[in-house]
């Protein structure tokens, strides 16, 4: 008996070495979850810094939510035909590039999320998002911001 193996699939805009993990039909043309990156033909987002993504099933779109501190400023509502593996590769990739993310308190309830994401290349990245009510500007808060933030990067590093 002879084992056919699966077709990778091919996809125009991918970096050298891009390998694609799932794929999926969209109106717009296909949309692509990779080793670094999800793809679609207007656009990309590397997995670091997607907070959250998740399946509309009603409207049949992939929502994926940028982190607060990423350079794209809003939701993309992708349109999918048939996700197939698309939602599950992409929720994996999204979990999997978070290495560690901790929540430290400053004032009270108040404070910081400290998150430290692997991004593609293996290079960690790090992110603060203060809570609403602190001012990350106030000397005092940066000082214990800035503490917070160092704590949480001696577990990793």
């Amino acid at each position: 008996m002879q084992l056919r193996r699966r077709q990778v699939p091919v996809m125009e805009g991918l970096e050298t070495g891009e390998r694609v993990l799932a794929e999926a039909e969209g109106p717009d043309g296909r949309i692509a979850a990779t080793d670094r990156r999800l793809v679609w033909p207007s656009g990309s987002i590397a997995w670091h810094e997607i907070e959250r993504a998740s399946w509309e099933s009603d409207a049949e779109r992939l929502l994926v939510e940028p982190i607060a501190t990423s350079p794209h400023s809003q939701p993309y509502k992708l349109p999918v035909t048939g996700p197939g593996r698309l939602v599950d590769v992409v929720r994996e990739q999204v979990t999997g590039s978070v290495i560690i993310s901790r929540h430290i308190r400053l004032e009270g309830r108040r404070g910081v999320r400290v998150t430290g994401r692997r991004k593609a290349d293996g290079e960690l990245v790090w992110n603060a998002v203060v809570d609403s009510g602190l001012d990350p500007d106030d000397e005092h808060t940066r000082a214990r911001l800035d503490a917070a933030v160092s704590a949480v990067r001696s577990e990793v590093e």
